[in-house]
């Protein structure tokens, strides 16, 4: 594209990769055994953090019980991925200065530590608090993975890498749930968090054996120990944004915790609820003057989000497309196998049996993305198109499924819908990130990528349930007391112990809370229109032949 089709289509600030021409058998990049070792050791370390997301979704029932909390157990959920969210840039920026492999290494055994913090917990608020450290670092397990991967191969196999590192990022959706919900089944659950401690040793050997020394800059001239001072822990201090990343940690927080406890504990209209929402912008708005602030003036702080960022029209787009696309997924994720559980009377294996139809479907888009937009060369908004029309399709049929105990058997098909159309959008957002920007910018590009997915997933999951718990308590309170519906909510185990009638009243009433979600998560999925529209140009964006965006 030359520069006077930039400038006539207003995208001058869409930068190409600088190193398109480096040749694809560079001893930059691995090949063989070793890269296929160095896939594994990246597969198995992002596989982690990810599969933490929806392994306790069939096992958030179980769990509640054993720790009388079902009440709050949606925290246990938001408490990972708020802090999760908070973190994952400033993880790319401890990369950036103390290097990819140790910051690699780091994460993961961090992350074992909190996960076996997690298995040790003793009542639901030591596990919301273990789940928010394992948040921390698992942003860090989760985030520096992908953006290594795109450091292992040229630019012209970025759609084969991008469908491999999100196909794993899918596969753990698939498999954590059946994981989760076969322990959980034996009354083992802490055994979900203990799992981390073997995989998370192997995956660390891994990266400390196969990547090489100084990974991704390996082939560059060692510094001289007197030209390392900007990795030094001052200088970390110095260049890092630590105020931008606080302030976007807060805001995340105080949203968060408006949405979780609105209509639940405090009424909407309540002195706290309305504090959170009024803190929670005042800091959003802070956190963008900081960045401003940071790249206009002549500060050592380099900015969370960097100027030339926020006008890359392309760039902006995606990262808006991730944020929206993320909730979708999530709630589907972490809502489905509860829906299962509590309408369907199925087990927490049955349950995460049963949401396979979506999981399957989901990696299954994302390669059918990366097909389209690489080997076909599709345009990004007419794929992007295709799989927000399924997903919507898909989720608006969910939301209609009978409440009826017997699972109606359409219901997998439209799950596969749903799961097709979130596997292609976030396929194809994803891919769309790294090329959109210059080669020393794509980590903290991914990074902030994967940050919007999860603050897209932590908001999902806060709207939904403040839903449901609404719509729960409105419409159980013609057949119960107040009392007795705080009890339910508390320990839903003990919806057994009522007559079999309040039972398949009570089962019904969930089940039309969990259509009601569907129907919210609607409004994620059609905002992804948004980001679309922002794409579009007469000549559409494509993928070129050289792995750059055209």
């Amino acid at each position: 594209m030359s520069e006077d089709d930039s400038k006539q289509y207003g995208i001058d600030s869409i930068a190409i990769p600088s190193n398109v021409d480096e040749p694809a058998n560079s001893d930059r990049y691995l090949t063989g055994i070793r890269l296929a070792l160095a896939v594994l050791g990246l597969g198995l370390t992002v596989f982690l953090p990810a599969a933490e997301i929806s392994i306790v979704s069939t096992s958030l029932i179980t769990v509640s019980e054993d720790l009388n909390g079902f009440d709050q157990s949606s925290w246990i959920i938001t408490a990972y991925l708020s802090a999760f969210t908070g973190f994952i840039l400033l993880w790319s920026k401890i990369s950036t200065f103390f290097g990819l492999k140790p910051a690699l290494i780091a994460s993961v055994l961090l992350f074992m530590a909190f996960s076996a913090g997690c298995g040790a917990a003793k009542s639901v608020e030591q596990l919301i608090i273990m789940r928010a450290f394992q948040g921390i670092t698992g942003a860090g397990a989760y985030s520096l993975p992908s953006i290594a991967f795109f450091q292992l191969v040229p630019p012209t196999q970025y759609n084969i890498i991008n469908a491999v590192s999100s196909s794993t990022m899918a596969i753990a959706l698939i498999i954590s749930p059946i994981i989760g919900g076969s322990i959980s089944q034996h009354d083992a659950w802490r055994w979900i968090f203990y799992l981390n401690l073997p995989a998370g040793g192997v995956a660390a050997m891994l990266l400390a054996f196969v990547l090489p020394a100084r990974f991704p800059a390996h082939c560059e001239p060692p510094l001289e120990k007197h030209e390392r001072s900007w990795r030094s822990t001052r200088s970390f201090f110095e260049k890092a944004d630590l105020l931008g990343a606080s302030l976007l940690l807060a805001a995340v927080i105080f949203l968060v915790a408006a949405l979780e406890e609105g209509n639940v504990r405090f009424p909407w209209n309540s002195a706290i609820i309305s504090s959170f929402l009024a803190v929670s912008g005042f800091l959003w708005i802070m956190f963008l003057l900081w960045n401003w602030y940071a790249a206009r003036e002549k500060v050592t702080v380099e900015p969370t989000i960097p100027h030339r960022f926020l006008i890359n029209r392309c760039l902006m787009s995606a990262i808006f497309g991730c944020i929206v696309g993320g909730a979708p997924m999530t709630i589907a994720a972490i809502e489905l196998p509860q829906r299962f559980q509590l309408v369907n009377e199925s087990s927490p294996l049955d349950a995460g049996v049963r949401l396979l139809a979506f999981a399957v479907a989901t990696p299954v888009g994302i390669v059918v993305a990366s097909v389209l937009t690489g080997r076909l060369r599709i345009p990004f908004v007419y794929t992007l198109t295709f799989g927000a029309c399924l997903q919507i399709t898909g989720f608006t049929l969910i939301s209609t499924v009978p409440t009826t105990v017997n699972l109606w058997n359409g219901m997998y098909g439209f799950c596969v819908l749903a799961g097709m159309g979130a596997g292609v959008t976030a396929g194809t957002f994803y891919v769309l990130t790294p090329i959109s920007c210059e080669k020393e910018d794509q980590p903290l590009a991914v990074g902030l990528a994967l940050q919007a997915r999860m603050l897209g997933g932590a908001v999902g999951i806060a709207v939904v349930n403040s839903v449901w718990v609404n719509y729960v308590r409105s419409h159980l309170a013609s057949a119960m007391s107040t009392a007795e519906i705080d009890e339910l909510l508390s320990s839903i185990g003990s919806l057994a112990q009522y007559p079999q009638d309040l039972q398949t009243f009570i089962r019904g009433v969930c089940g039309e809370a969990y259509n009601l979600q569907m129907r919210a998560t609607l409004g994620f999925s059609a905002a992804q229109f948004l980001a679309i529209a922002a794409l579009w140009r007469k000549k559409p964006f494509r993928l070129s032949e050289q792995g750059t965006l055209e």
